[in-house]
């Protein structure tokens, strides 16, 4: 296939990731360094496909996107040959991110302290399910998304009360993990330019789902409160979830803060200065008396007005609001397409193009962009390696031996 050649910008340009994670967590972290300017190269089992890749089943629209502004080179890394192109790759890598179960890199003696022998200002990420170390019997686990909602506690407080805890949707763990995993690879990529030294880091997902857990996980911890799956309204304070208007319409609203209330009680025909009401007021709880006043007055509303006519009403009286959107919704909100946040790109396996979300975050003086989309299994394997010196002859060689390999098809079939 013949070599491309991009533009660089963002303020990533320049430095240069390689990837050996599958899935969504390291994709997506390596597809937002990408979009901000890193040259990424995704390493490719070429005996093991990853599974979130377009196949005969799925079309791996995700995986289109999360690999998007990289190159892909299949190659068996492990030994051999393999890993001594690996190696020369390193050297002028300055960050590596792994999706295995902790340890998973060790075993192959490609050990933190190994890797540093070969560069020592590399940023090594790893992310796994329960961390690179802790009891041995937790680090091998193998994880998926859910998993780590299960083990965080984070899955429990999410569901209706009367019924079993359900997983938050879609994949949040992996993409929170993802998050982390970017900020403490920046955080020791700037450290790594200053000193020349590297270092590593562990982003486990579970970890990224306690964090993220934010006043619940502190309650308990510090009052011994545990919190109550709330479905979708607030157990708590009234005003404070999801109603449904006249027309089916689902609308999520929240009344919180003095000014908030004052204003949800003008719209609601609710005099402030009366009891239970006062002026000032910064929250109404559930049961108490002007809770019910609060939720009765809101189903009479909502019960008499569409979804559009409730959200402009509450939206011009300074109440925050939202209609719950489908994602046909946000495909027709000016909003969406004054901000380009659905934005197009060129595929990377032929003439055609794909739709998907746009950069972010958005930078001014900097911005990221989209260069090419997700590569084939393989795609840029001789032009990578003739980078590194490797004659045709080799390329070829190492096809026979199975060490590299590369498909022509989307789905690989």
């Amino acid at each position: 296939m013949a070599e491309e050649t991009f533009e660089p910008f963002g303020p990533l340009q320049g430095v240069k990731v390689l990837n050996l994670s599958q899935a969504i967590a390291g994709p997506f972290a390596c597809a937002m360094l990408g979009d901000l300017g890193a040259d990424v190269i995704g390493i490719e089992n070429p005996k093991g496909r990853d599974t979130s890749r377009p196949n005969p089943a799925l079309p791996g629209w995700g995986t289109r996107m999360d690999r998007r502004n990289s190159r892909s080179l299949c190659m068996d890394v492990r030994h051999g040959r393999g890993r001594e192109l690996f190696y020369k790759l390193l050297e002028n890598a300055d960050i590596l991110v792994d999706g295995f179960r902790g340890g998973q890199m060790d075993k192959w003696g490609m050990s933190d302290e190994a890797l540093w022998e070969v560069n020592p200002a590399l940023v090594i990420v790893h992310i796994s399910g329960f961390g690179q170390t802790g009891d041995p019997g937790y680090v091998s686990r193998a994880s998926f998304d859910a998993i780590g909602q299960a083990f965080s506690g984070y899955m429990e407080m999410n569901g209706f009360p009367d019924r079993a805890p359900v997983p938050a949707f879609p994949q949040p763990s992996d993409y929170f993990v993802g998050l982390f995993a970017i900020v403490g690879a920046l955080a020791a990529l700037n450290r790594a330019k200053e000193t020349g030294q590297g270092d590593s880091i562990d982003a486990a997902q579970y970890e990224a789902m306690v964090r993220c857990s934010g006043f619940y996980v502190v309650n308990y911890l510090n009052a011994g409160v545990l919190p109550k799956r709330e479905g979708s309204h607030s157990t708590s304070s009234a005003g404070y979830g999801t109603y449904t208007c006249k027309d089916g319409v689902n609308l999520y609203i929240l009344i919180l803060g003095a000014g908030v209330v004052r204003n949800a009680c003008k719209v609601l025909g609710i005099d402030i200065a009366e009891d239970p009401f006062y002026d000032g007021m910064g929250l109404c709880g559930m049961g108490t008396p002007a809770g019910d006043i609060l939720e009765g007055k809101l189903a009479e509303f909502f019960g008499t007005h569409t979804g559009a006519e409730a959200e402009e009403i509450l939206l011009e009286a300074g109440v925050p609001c939202s209609r719950i959107y489908t994602f046909a919704d946000c495909d027709a909100d000016p909003h969406y397409k004054a901000r380009e946040t659905f934005t197009t790109w060129k595929n990377a396996h032929d003439d055609e193009t794909m739709r998907g979300v746009n950069v972010v975050p958005k930078l001014k003086k900097n911005p990221g962009k989209i260069q090419r989309g997700m590569p084939l299994v393989g795609q840029h394997n001789e032009e990578i390696l003739h980078g590194l010196g490797v004659s045709d002859e080799e390329i070829a060689q190492l096809y026979d031996e199975g060490l590299i390999r590369q498909e022509t098809t989307l789905t690989g079939k």
